[in-house]
């Protein structure tokens, strides 16, 4: 399996969502340059994290995204949002139909190979969904994982963040 580029920054943006100060929108500019992002090409990963009803969007003053209340969100929810409900791991071709053509039952026996394939896929799917944005925040933070900032001033929220964790 590829983690796609898009895929990888959609998580990394999830996480900057799940950690932004649930009151106040995290901008755009922000997510992109924190990120190192290219406004346009963020568009559309929000697009995606927006329409899968995983992301909260607001134009205008004050607007940008929210992470979903209350929305215990997956990797697989993720993945899903950016690359589509899709296989994870798929055969390009029936190259094992073609060593064993001629054999007896081959239609019954090349189902059955087939079956074992789509079970890696639905083991990758329930492996991805067990692992949520708030596991990896817990992973990274450990104790300080329920800390909320606002990542539109993010320079002044970290010395706000180290003076506390200091003392």
């Amino acid at each position: 399996m590829h983690l796609t580029k898009s895929t990888e920054q959609a998580i990394c943006i999830m996480v900057m969502l799940y950690m932004q100060d649930r009151r106040i929108y995290l901008n755009s500019k922000e997510i992109s340059e924190r990120l190192d992002i290219s406004p346009t090409y963020l568009k559309k990963i929000m697009r995606k994290l927006v329409l899968s009803d995983l992301v909260l969007a607001n134009t205008g003053v004050g607007g940008g995204y929210k992470y979903r209340q209350n929305k215990v969100i997956t990797l697989y929810d993720i993945y899903k949002a950016i690359n589509g409900e899709v296989n994870l791991f798929v055969l390009q071709a029936d190259y094992i139909e073609k060593v064993f053509k001629g054999a007896e039952n081959m239609t019954s026996r090349y189902k059955d190979y087939l079956k074992k394939i789509n079970t890696i896929n639905l083991s990758l799917k329930e492996s991805l969904k067990q692992i949520t944005i708030e596991d990896i925040i817990r992973d990274i933070l450990k104790k300080t994982a329920d800390i909320r900032i606002d990542w539109n001033n993010w320079e002044v929220e970290f010395e706000i963040l180290y003076k506390k964790l200091k003392n």
